[in-house]
């Protein structure tokens, strides 16, 4: 049994979370359980992880009698002392979800109406995003969005913040970010590459999620907004991250210069937009059916 960190709080309601000392944790006895569940988004601050700290000082030395699941591989190297186990669960929920539905992804995925143009859809409000879209907002080339600054994007029928926060009341067997993919797919369809703002864009380790690996599904090349080494990861993965498109000199590079650095390197592409032609086709199919068909063996779970 999987138990500890969860934003949902398994006695009712919802853990509260301060930026300052992170999330509330469960701590049940070792006795009790002794496999703990790390959530996705751990508070990262001075070069610690607030809730893996918290359980630490929590635990003493019953800490080694802990195994810890995380989304992220990399933090098995920032935390040695630990027991950390890569357990990407979100990831291979997602792939699940998409192998569901997956002759409707194949059916709403298309180069029929494809231009030059490029999209940077954004969501949540974080600083990373202010930057980014300040960038693409004027670009005649972009199409973009920024939901929850009110910025929707040219899509007729686009989510509203409501209908994101609230899809769980629906209880369909489609995943939230599943469906608001197949929404938005005549903007991916129209557009030939895409600038992904991911959710996390300093740690110190790996942050993944549906942002990036969409991209496969809506045939979509893409340059990331991510935490360093992000495209080295999806490379690792068997994916063609179109290295002789793109510059991804900034995924090397620190995290305060890495945001300009994509723009600066690759700014005749964003500019000039990408002409997908046949054997780009062929490539962008091919990553598509990688993720469909080899990505869960990749994930440990």
């Amino acid at each position: 049994m999987l138990c500890g960190l969860k934003q949902l709080d398994p006695n009712g309601g919802w853990f509260n979370h301060d930026p300052r000392t992170g999330w509330q944790i469960d701590t049940p006895s070792v006795d009790e359980c002794q496999k703990i569940y790390l959530q996705d988004d751990l508070t990262y601050k001075n070069d610690k992880v607030i809730e893996l700290e918290n359980y630490i000082k929590h635990y003493g030395d019953d800490i080694n009698k802990i195994t810890f699941y995380t989304w992220h591989k990399g933090l098995i190297n920032a935390y040695p002392s630990l027991n950390l186990v890569w357990y990407p669960l979100f990831l291979q929920q997602h792939w699940a979800n998409a192998i569901l539905h997956k002759e409707e992804l194949l059916n709403n995925f298309n180069f029929d109406n494809k231009t030059n143009k490029f999209l940077c859809l954004n969501a949540r409000v974080r600083p990373h995003r202010d930057i980014v879209f300040e960038m693409v907002k004027h670009n005649k080339n972009c199409i973009s969005s920024y939901m929850h600054r009110g910025i929707k994007s040219p899509l007729k029928d686009d989510w509203e913040v409501s209908d994101y926060r609230d899809w769980h009341l629906k209880r369909t067997k489609y995943l939230r970010n599943t469906k608001n993919l197949l929404t938005v797919s005549h903007l991916y369809n129209k557009t030939s590459f895409s600038v992904v703002t991911e959710t996390r864009v300093t740690l110190p380790f790996d942050f993944i999620t549906e942002k990036t690996t969409q991209c496969f599904l809506a045939l979509h090349p893409a340059l990331f907004v991510s935490n360093k080494f992000h495209v080295q990861m999806l490379r690792d993965w068997g994916f063609d991250v179109f290295d002789d498109i793109f510059d991804h000199t900034y995924d090397t590079v620190e995290s305060d210069q890495r945001i300009n650095r994509l723009f600066e390197d690759n700014k005749e592409l964003l500019k000039n937009g990408l002409l997908i032609t046949d054997s780009l086709k062929e490539r962008l199919y091919k990553n598509r059916e990688h993720y469909l068909h080899n990505f869960n063996d990749i994930l440990p779970i």
